[in-house]
């Protein structure tokens, strides 16, 4: 019943119908689930992982306060106040993990006298590269990450089909080389190829399009967003 409402106007809903409270919450969250990690990954510079995360359960709990805070009339964007809180939260985090954390002389350098550098300092980096790579990717095709957050499919059922057709585009070669040339989706191309129907392929362009550049790109590090609540399949 939310797909049709921006969450600014799901937020009024829940207000007024305090009964949908708990609908509400689940629905944005589950909704902006790519836009939540997606703002840890940019603040902890790392991969946020889905399970035992406590970056994550940090994000999603200020994900949550945002909802409760938010405040229509001043004018700003939910999605905007929302990156905001959980930005200050993870920030307060990390400090207070950093306050109870020291490292030794011997962690700080090797015999050599050179700084120490850890395997999660590479996989950090690595992950950073990625999220760029992406998202600059994503931009010659007109959006950027809160607007594929704001469009992804909301049914596991969807997401999985959306899924299903993204692994098939991104093996043939023609199409691929188009979604490229033309920084555009072949529709009507891939209507064809797989006897879909164009309404199936338009309503999930956006995320078939981002999956499509993680899979053909190669950005292995962000294949599990892809994957989230659908069951990954056995070539894959």
């Amino acid at each position: 019943m939310f797909e049709k409402l921006s969450h600014e106007e799901i937020i009024e809903y829940m207000r007024s119908n305090p009964d949908e409270d708990k609908a509400c919450r689940e629905y944005l969250i589950q909704d902006n689930y790519p836009f939540i990690i997606h703002t840890i990954s940019n603040v902890t510079n790392r991969y946020v992982e889905i399970e035992n995360s406590e970056e994550l359960s940090v994000g999603l709990i200020a994900f949550n306060e945002a909802i409760t805070r938010y405040n229509n009339s001043k004018g700003a964007a939910f999605l905007s106040f929302a990156k905001l809180v959980i930005t200050s939260r993870i920030k307060d985090f990390l400090n207070k993990e950093n306050n109870n954390n020291s490292l030794s002389l011997d962690q700080i350098t090797d015999e050599s006298g050179e700084q120490f550098e850890s395997k999660e300092d590479h996989f950090k980096s690595d992950v950073s590269l990625e999220i760029e790579e992406w998202e600059q990717t994503l931009k010659k095709f007109g959006f950027d990450l809160e607007i594929l957050a704001d469009e992804s499919p909301k049914h596991v059922d969807t997401r999985k089909n959306a899924v299903g057709l993204s692994e098939k585009i991104s093996g043939d070669e023609e199409l691929v080389d188009h979604m490229y040339i033309k920084y555009k989706l072949p529709v009507t191309k891939i209507v064809l190829r797989f006897r879909t129907t164009s309404k199936v392929v338009k309503r999930s362009k956006k995320f078939i399009i981002a999956t499509v550049i993680i899979l053909t790109k190669k950005l292995n590090l962000l294949r599990d967003w892809i994957y989230q609540g659908v069951k990954r399949c056995s070539s894959c």
